[in-house]
């Protein structure tokens, strides 16, 4: 049994969890697919008459939207320094899909910021730090929902304009892939080896960012009805809300998985 015991707290798979879970962005992605399946199963027992099992899930997810709060209290100034950065980069020197991508960009950073300072303020007003009334905190709570959603839009834009922009990238690797294996015949075997290995290693790096935009373009697309429900421009039910937003964490989970993953094998290497 002690065996037994050693072999599963000591696997690897458990290692790489904690370790995931040590990451305060990684812990944020566990509560939010626990808070997200808490309100599809509220809403499916409340759908069966089961009022006191969904006030209890329901509990569970309003107490992990509340300590998630707590954890994206200075999350404003990342979003608003990586806004910075990207406005500092020169733009007139892109072109097409590039410049609309970085453009996006910026507004996501921006929209971001503008979401997470007003989940702040509604914070502060409901543990009673600042004085809110109930309609004012209502006026904060639609403009967290506001911003959220123009960041979405503004995410959208971006993913769709970066996947325009790396379909010519690819393009014109394969043109100058195929070019080069032409001349090839002319060069000694060693070159050609290094060549084809650095040809291979970007193929993989532009299919590798090709996944990335889908699948953030997948959430993104999933995430909007959220605060568009907010907003009253839809009327979607806590149940489609629920399993949107679990899908959603489980896919930005198994990104951070991915990252630690591939962050142990460079430290074995």
């Amino acid at each position: 049994m002690s065996s037994l015991a050693a072999q599963v707290i000591l696997h690897p798979k458990l290692s790489q969890s904690l370790a995931v879970l040590a990451t305060t962005i990684g812990r944020d992605k566990a509560y939010r697919l626990i808070q997200y399946l808490s309100r599809l199963i509220a809403w499916s027992l409340l759908r069966r008459g089961n009022v006191e099992a969904a006030a209890r899930w329901e509990g569970l997810k309003n107490g992990l939207a509340t300590g998630r709060k707590v954890m994206r209290l200075f999350r404003p100034a990342e979003f608003l320094q990586s806004a910075m950065n990207l406005a500092q980069k020169p733009i007139t020197n892109l072109r097409g899909p590039a410049q609309i991508a970085q453009l996006a960009q910026i507004g996501r950073q921006i929209g971001y910021a503008g979401f997470f300072t007003n989940d702040m303020i509604v914070w502060l007003g409901q543990v009673r730090f600042l004085k809110l009334d109930k309609v004012q905190l209502e006026r904060f709570q639609r403009l967290t929902f506001k911003f959220w959603l123009s960041g979405i839009i503004f995410s959208l834009i971006s993913s769709s304009a970066s996947i325009v922009k790396l379909r010519g990238d690819s393009r014109r690797f394969a043109l100058n892939a195929e070019i080069s294996r032409r001349e090839s015949n002319e060069k000694g075997p060693d070159e050609r080896m290094r060549e084809e290995s650095e040809r291979r290693e970007r193929g993989r790096a532009l299919l590798a960012q090709r996944q990335t935009l889908l699948s953030q373009l997948i959430i993104d697309s999933c995430d909007v009805w959220i605060p568009a429900t907010g907003l009253g421009f839809t009327n979607v039910n806590d149940g489609v809300l629920g399993a949107l937003g679990t899908i959603t964490s489980y896919m930005s989970l198994q990104t951070q998985w991915r990252k630690h993953a591939a962050a142990g094998v460079r430290k074995s290497i």
